[in-house]
């Protein structure tokens, strides 16, 4: 009690009259130096490679929802005429042809990235699948992951259509995309499935396109 007491009156005398406190306890503490938090070392090489391998995964696996759910579609035309219209379709959205065997039904566009998609739209799958992306990444990767960009200009879209006959003389076309690194990345696992809302946003067009080119064949 006598010790408790004694504390308790030294602080109100050091309102009061300004006692000093006790020894243990300097009135002004000393200056200490701030802790500078060093960065954190890179990631190495099999870390980047493992996340970006990670990444495909991901993408890879809502590539093939999303083809299940919009990559065919059929069509109550003939084979040629259906096959006319995409390749129409396709050719306007900006794609080259690379190979075309219209007997056998097959055709292979490419163009450099983001095509068949505009910038803009580009811009808009950085913004709504960049998320994802960084939840993917940055828990392997630190702070680094903010550095990975993925620019269009490192890519080339290539799509590969079929188009089948079908009963009552119609068709069935079916459509898929890889893209193609033109950046040499040693040790990095390339990438080839786009990121999904790019897929979505570029397979709706194309079929707004096919659509369009089969309106104005039915016009001619």
């Amino acid at each position: 009690m006598r010790f408790s007491s004694t504390v308790t009156g030294c602080a109100i005398l050091l309102v009061a009259t300004g006692c000093a406190g006790p020894p243990w306890q300097p009135s002004t503490p000393p200056d200490e130096p701030k802790a500078v938090a060093k960065p954190a070392p890179p990631p190495s090489p099999q870390q980047i490679a493992e996340a970006l391998a990670e990444l495909n995964k991901v993408f890879q696996g809502e590539y093939e929802r999303i083809l299940d759910e919009r990559g065919s579609r059929s069509d109550v035309a003939p084979r040629a005429t259906a096959f006319a219209a995409l390749e129409a379709a396709l050719r306007r959205l900006g794609m080259i042809v690379e190979s075309r065997d219209a007997d056998g039904g097959t055709l292979t566009v490419a163009a450099p990235a983001p095509r068949p998609l505009s910038l803009d739209e580009w811009r808009r799958v950085v913004q709504d699948d960049g998320p994802m992306m960084m939840r993917i990444l940055c828990p392997k990767l630190g702070e680094y992951c903010r550095k990975i960009r993925f620019e269009p200009e490192d890519y080339v879209i290539a799509i590969n259509a079929i188009v089948l006959g079908a009963a009552n003389n119609s068709s069935r076309i079916s459509l898929t995309t890889r893209m193609r690194e033109i950046v040499e990345r040693p040790g990095v696992p390339r990438r080839e499935y786009p990121p999904p809302t790019g897929v979505r946003m570029a397979l709706d067009k194309i079929w707004t396109e096919y659509e369009r080119e089969r309106a104005a064949q039915a016009k001619r």
